[in-house]
């Protein structure tokens, strides 16, 4: 065979059929190796540099289980070869203990999950950008959401204790209410949208600017300013959502929806603020995106200061729960009270809320170190809808070589599920995201299905059995890092009392006292002396076998001076 027959039985995914059984037997350890981390109790083995070079071997080996079945692979249709087929899956050795856990993952995102994504056109199906290394390595970031006067900028400035807003710093701001604001640190105030957003390449969200809309209409967009907060964590002020945008806002290729659904994917934290008339509103098309995503978000019921009582607030609570967890199956929601200014009516009112705002504030205060967990997850989510899309395609491209229905069938979606039994948390993912299948098949007109590359796939696979899982065991105990900026109290109406500095103690006078020697006759003198007669020297008397020398502050002004020190 020569090298090009070789390569291009690789770009059709296929391997000789007299090889397949073998590779299945002595490719376990990579295609359905299982996680450690899938058994409870077992920590994660090591496997970063466990990908080698694979041999296929000739017809003499058919007999070694030529007709098992991988379970956890497609069903790759495979054409004969008698020789051997040589290749190597990307070997990678990078390890978090040494670099970090989140600076460790841009070179296995690179080398290991990019050629599987743009094969298979992830970016296309999924109307989004996917991930790069800013991105990876951005800090931590809390996307604020809610309908009109819900409180989402208040919750924001709170927070930062900002009482005249973030907009104050600089007022162009406030012209673009109907974008999105990321809010970072800058020592000097700027506002970059439109062009500027799109030419700033070390911007962390700016591959999500292609989906802006033009001139004055919803961009994202970068508002920097000087902030002791903002150098550990950035903040995401959306624009309102009305009724009117929640019609057909799925179909707009720019603009409010495909912006917002891509932070969604990417943010560390999520706040979804609103006040007790959301009930009454369609707005649980918006809710449905953070179902995948609930791990990550909280649900604040505002304006708790309107209630009048304890009873009345435990009722609207109870409504709003109930209209939030009929959108949301992932999971139970996490849902607190709030309020950033007023009144509260009573004592055990500020209690029950009081309560919930300390746990907003536990939050942020421990963001800086908790929020690579979400991180984590979100791209181990970004990684299985890749694996997801690569094995649907396949299964496209097979049945376009035969003769009966082109689509999937329920059976088909049954055996590709079982393609990640082995990898965590695929029950949840499977269950999240069971309308895929039919989003990639939508779009078939459009992106042609390709096969897998088994050297890719492999190469995905494992690193999603062990060597991801590895990287967040290495993380649980890394050192915790908290905010350290004051943050605001649970009773928005007051102050934190600032740290009381410790009071620096100034030495004015140094005496250094030095011992003088005596004659020898003394000594000898004293030799003869009675213990008693010793005790009895009085302590003028010890002196005078001292010198003391007092050292000022003008004395070591001196000393320096003539040093020139």
């Amino acid at each position: 065979m020569t090298k090009g027959e070789t390569d291009d039985d690789h770009e059709r995914g296929k391997m000789p059929k007299s090889a397949k059984s073998e590779h299945k037997n002595s490719n376990k350890n990579i295609i359905r190796r299982k996680s450690s981390s899938s058994k409870k109790g077992d920590k994660p083995k090591r496997a970063l540099s466990n990908h080698a070079t694979k041999t296929f071997p000739t017809k003499e080996h058919k007999a070694n289980g030529a007709n098992t079945k991988d379970k956890n692979r497609p069903n790759i249709k495979i054409k004969k070869k008698k020789k051997y087929v040589l290749f190597e899956t990307k070997k990678i050795v990078h390890d978090p203990k040494v670099i970090g856990c989140v600076p460790s993952l841009p070179l296995f995102y690179q080398q290991i999950i990019i050629p599987v994504r743009d094969r298979h056109q992830y970016n296309e199906i999924t109307k989004s950008v996917g991930w790069d290394c800013n991105e990876i390595l951005a800090k931590p970031t809390v996307l604020v959401i809610g309908a009109s006067e819900a409180g989402k900028t208040s919750l924001i400035n709170y927070l930062l204790r900002e009482k005249k807003g973030y907009e104050s710093h600089y007022d162009v701001v406030k012209d673009y209410k109907s974008s999105f604001t990321h809010i970072a640190y800058d020592d000097n105030p700027s506002l970059l949208r439109g062009a500027d957003a799109v030419a700033a390449k070390s911007w962390a969200f700016n591959e999500i600017t292609k989906y802006n809309k033009q001139k004055n209409d919803c961009q994202i967009q970068l508002f920097q300013y000087k902030h002791e907060l903002l150098q550990d964590i950035t903040f995401i002020d959306s624009p309102p959502i009305s009724e009117s945008m929640l019609g057909d806002m799925d179909k707009d290729t720019t603009g409010y929806y495909p912006i917002l659904s891509n932070l969604i994917r990417k943010v560390d934290l999520i706040f979804f603020v609103a006040t007790s008339s959301i009930v009454n509103t369609p707005m649980n098309k918006i809710i449905s995106l953070l179902n995948p995503y609930n791990y990550k978000t909280v649900f604040c019921l505002s304006k708790s200061d309107q209630c009048r009582s304890l009873a009345a607030l435990s009722e609207e609570r109870k409504n709003f729960t109930n209209y939030i967890i009929a959108s949301i199956s992932s999971g139970e929601p996490k849902i607190i009270c709030t309020y950033f200014k007023g009144i509260l009516a009573s004592d055990d009112m500020k209690e029950y809320v009081h309560n919930d705002m300390e746990t907003l504030l536990s939050k942020i205060r421990k963001f800086p170190t908790q929020y690579k967990f979400a991180r984590f997850k979100s791209l181990q989510i970004h990684m299985l809808e890749i694996l997801y899309i690569a094995f649907v395609h396949h299964e496209l491209r097979r049945k376009e070589k035969t003769v009966g229905p082109k689509g999937l069938s329920p059976d088909n979606i049954v055996e590709i599920n079982k393609c990640f039994d082995d990898i965590p948390n695929h029950d949840d993912f499977v269950k999240n995201f069971s309308k895929l299948p039919e989003e990639v098949f939508s779009m078939v007109d459009k992106i042609k299905p390709k096969s897998v590359l088994i050297a890719d796939i492999d190469c995905l696979r494992s690193f999603l059995l062990n060597d991801f899982p590895y990287i967040q065991a290495v993380a649980e105990n890394e050192p915790e890092i908290l905010v350290k900026f004051l943050l605001p109290l649970s009773d928005p109406n007051k102050e934190p009392e600032q740290p009381k500095k410790e009071k620096r103690r100034v030495i004015k006078e140094v005496k250094l006292v030095i011992p003088q020697e005596q004659p020898d006759d003394e000594e000898d003198d004293e030799d003869d002396e009675d213990k008693d007669t010793k005790n009895s020297v009085k302590p003028n008397d010890q002196d005078k076998n001292h010198k003391v020398i007092k050292l000022n502050t003008s004395a070591f002004d001196k000393f320096f001076k003539d040093n020139n020190l």
